[in-house]
């Protein structure tokens, strides 16, 4: 069942949750909040994974903040419990809580708090950027 919440931690924004997997789901770009059907979000998530074991460069970041990223253009994924991703060969089985694309997902990177660190990730496989890209062009809700 979806279900629709308001979290002001998220800037008030609207939170798709999935109660099946615990993923919300969220995003703003140029200032608008995404609508996103329950397909989109889908793919979404399974991209993201994806992407992640891909990350070319990978460092911790003590200081940096998400909500840094979130006032850009981006994708917010919110993890309950907390995920198991790799992110890239230089570090596996991070439990990640949160995790902040920016669009395009091509141009930046993802901030992501685990469990642990804080972690900035970029250099992605290309076809996998363009792919959430193309996600997000198409499966906006009416």
């Amino acid at each position: 069942m979806r279900a629709i919440l308001t979290l002001s931690f998220l800037l008030a924004s609207l939170v798709a949750i999935n109660a099946a997997d615990g993923v919300a789901v969220s995003g703003k770009v140029d200032g608008r909040r995404l609508e996103l059907t329950s397909d989109t979000r889908a793919k979404l998530i399974e991209a993201a994974a994806k992407l992640l074991a891909t990350c070319g460069n990978v460092v911790v970041q003590p200081k940096n903040l998400l909500e840094n990223y979130k006032r850009r253009s981006h994708l917010d994924f919110v993890f309950s419990p907390p995920r198991k991703f790799d992110l890239g060969a230089r570090a596996t089985d991070v439990e990640v809580k949160e995790m902040v694309l920016t669009l395009p997902v091509s141009s930046d990177g993802a901030s992501i708090e685990s469990t642990q660190f804080r972690w900035y990730c970029s250099r992605f496989d290309t076809n996998l950027c363009g792919k959430i890209d193309l996600l997000l062009r198409s499966g906006r809700a009416p």
